[in-house]
């Protein structure tokens, strides 16, 4: 039983450092390293990425300078696309 309970704690703490190092990276408006990308859109290249039991979404814009990192936005699988510039 304690074997169980000593597995699910690594398990859990290894989620949690996965999902802090995804949120710091978004927070920091930088692409996560955990989670997959599975939808791309083109409006420059704003990336939707999946991780475990979270989302992270990455809004670019495309401009003369290259592409340009608006905002990062992290939460449930059930965070929808809305880009902030045309909120």
């Amino acid at each position: 039983m304690k074997k169980a309970y000593l597995v699910l704690l690594i398990a859990l703490l290894l989620w949690v450092a996965i999902f802090a190092t995804d949120y710091l990276r978004a927070s920091n408006n930088r692409s996560p390293i955990f989670s997959i990308p599975i939808t791309s859109y083109d409006d420059g290249g704003s990336t939707e990425y999946y991780g475990l039991g979270y989302k992270v979404i990455k809004y670019v814009e495309l401009t003369l300078d290259g592409v340009n990192v608006v905002e990062v936005d992290i939460g449930t699988w059930n965070l929808e696309f809305s880009h902030p510039n045309v909120r």
